[in-house]
């Protein structure tokens, strides 16, 4: 079994928590300006001239609260789709907790290494994309 419903008053609801922390920073980083910032701090491209795993994501948080989903995608697509799913996710967990139910992931192994697989495989293909988009 993949996923399960839960009701136990000590069951916490992860991916609500997780989807409200990231709606924060969407929020904060577009109150805030950050996107629009032209200042480069990230030590790993100043040090190698390259993008690190997660150039573009400020500026794909400020693209997707404005609701520029193919911006933010360009941005960082591995990112983007990871919020995406969060929120998706959370949004699932907090209709749940209206029934007093979290859902719970519950994978076997082999669906855990395969999820792992298919992350590095995401991981590098982002990074490809990263470099030739000029990040």
């Amino acid at each position: 079994m993949i996923a399960t419903l839960e009701r136990s008053p000590r069951a916490f609801p992860y991916f609500a928590a997780a989807a409200g922390v990231a709606l924060t920073g969407i929020a904060g980083v577009t109150a805030l300006g950050i996107d629009r910032l032209s200042l480069g701090i990230c030590l790993f491209k100043a040090m190698t001239g390259l993008p690190c795993l997660s150039c573009g994501t400020t500026r794909g948080l400020g693209l997707l609260a404005r609701g520029d989903l193919a911006g933010a995608l360009a941005m960082n697509p591995l990112f983007t789709g990871g919020v995406l799913l969060l929120l998706l996710l959370g949004a699932a967990e907090a209709a749940l907790l209206l029934r007093g139910r979290v859902l719970r992931l519950e994978p076997s192994p082999a669906t855990v290494r395969t999820a792992w697989v298919a992350l590095g495989v995401a991981t590098i293909a982002n990074w490809i994309w990263l470099l030739a988009s000029g990040r």
